[in-house]
């Protein structure tokens, strides 16, 4: 039993245009398509050729309000920046927040105080609202459809 010789795959080409390219000008839209996509190009002719469909008269699409970052917990280094965009002179924002980081690295712990007290009065009001929030939801709230299937192959429900 002597091995049989193996057939060769045939192996395609890819497909060039005339002068060599793997791409080709749309004689329709003028535009360079390439070649092995040229059978699913749809060029701006066909497209000018479809039925128009109505466009009605659409409003401005309203916006659900996010929370105001404001309501958010922020650092005592956020606090202080907050206060030095309004005292700084330059209106350069690298220049601010290169300055303002400066003097916060050089300030001592008493100059921070007051902005760490802010930073923890503000994070107390968050973690309240948060709290607020879980009690006022429903403790138990079925939100999955069940199917009239469910019963016959989970033997649990």
């Amino acid at each position: 039993m002597a091995n049989q010789p193996r057939t060769r795959k045939r192996v395609h080409a890819i497909r060039r245009a005339p002068d060599g390219s793997a791409f080709e000008k749309c004689d329709r839209c003028e535009a360079m398509v390439p070649i092995a996509l040229v059978d699913m190009h749809e060029c701006e002719a066909k497209v000018k050729n479809k039925v128009k469909r109505f466009k009605g008269v659409c409003e401005k699409p309203k916006l659900v309000k996010q929370d105001s970052y404001s309501d958010q917990i922020r650092s005592p280094f956020r606090i202080f920046m907050e206060t030095f965009v309004e005292t700084c002179g330059s209106r350069e924002l690298i220049d601010i927040d290169q300055k303002g980081f400066e003097k916060w690295k050089n300030m001592s712990k008493e100059e921070r105080q007051p902005y760490v007290i802010k930073a923890e009065m503000l994070d107390a009001a968050h973690q309240r609202a948060l709290l607020e929030e879980v009690t006022s939801m429903p403790r138990f709230m079925d939100d999955e459809a069940d199917s009239a299937m469910v019963w016959k192959y989970d033997k649990r429900f």
